[in-house]
């Protein structure tokens, strides 16, 4: 599934680094900021290609650099590190679901409302004109990258917690409470379990080559491993 590959709350949404969060939210002020926001997504897209293609250890920033018609020291404004450049689309994906989950009604199911804002953008970035930063195919690249990359790996528990921030956020003030505050990371961490088992049990279907089936396989594992979670854990066994 699109998710992170460990469970996290939002009591860190403080520490995230800097360099993993967007220049801006999803509608960007103005033309400087729309060109901010084309240069990185750029980066990331042909970072993504090159290390997909010939692996991450073999990439260099000098490479992505040259690929994307730009200098190594404009890369190193938008991202810290060739990882960061991976990882780009797993905090752009927080993000939408953020703006997403922003735009619900509430209903005063809070674990319904993240689930449903969830696969609203996980439609949105399989279908097949899918453009901007969240995409299907960019994060079956990024997967692939993460398996083949112990770095990428480790550094993605960082940019868990920077995916997680904006949607801690929204769901702060849909409860009249703080980011921190243990309902918020209670239902980040049950979203959060829930994806990764999801993901998990779906790990070869993701992969698939046809972007449809792969979207509709994730999708499925998602909303099945949620709804026996809920079976499991929320049955009324009175």
């Amino acid at each position: 599934m699109l998710e992170s590959p460990t469970p996290t709350g939002a009591s860190a949404a403080a520490e995230h680094p800097a360099s993993a969060t967007p220049p801006h939210g999803p509608h960007p002020a103005g033309l400087r900021e729309r060109k901010k926001e084309q240069t990185r997504l750029r980066i990331i897209e042909v970072g993504l290609n090159l290390c997909d293609t010939q692996g991450f250890d073999a990439t260099t920033i000098e490479q992505i650099a040259n690929a994307a018609d730009i200098s190594p020291r404009t890369i190193n404004r938008y991202f810290e590190s060739k990882e960061d450049i991976v990882l780009g689309p797993v905090v752009d994906f927080g993000a939408a679901i953020a703006e997403t989950l922003r735009g619900m009604p509430v209903t005063g199911n809070e674990l319904q409302s993240l689930r449903e804002a969830f696969l609203q953008v996980v439609d949105r970035a399989s279908a097949d004109n899918a453009t901007g930063p969240v995409t299907f195919r960019r994060f079956q690249q990024m997967r692939r990258i993460m398996r083949g990359s112990s770095a990428v790996s480790v550094r993605s528990i960082d940019h868990a917690e920077a995916k997680n921030a904006p949607i801690a956020g929204v769901l702060a003030e849909r409860l009249g409470t703080q980011p921190d505050a243990l309902p918020v990371r209670m239902i980040l961490g049950v979203w959060q379990l829930v994806g990764q088992l999801g993901m998990e049990c779906q790990e070869v279907a993701f992969d698939d080559d046809d972007l449809e089936s792969a979207a509709q396989a994730s999708r499925a594992a998602f909303t099945s491993t949620f709804d026996e979670f809920l079976r499991i854990c929320c049955a009324d066994r009175g």
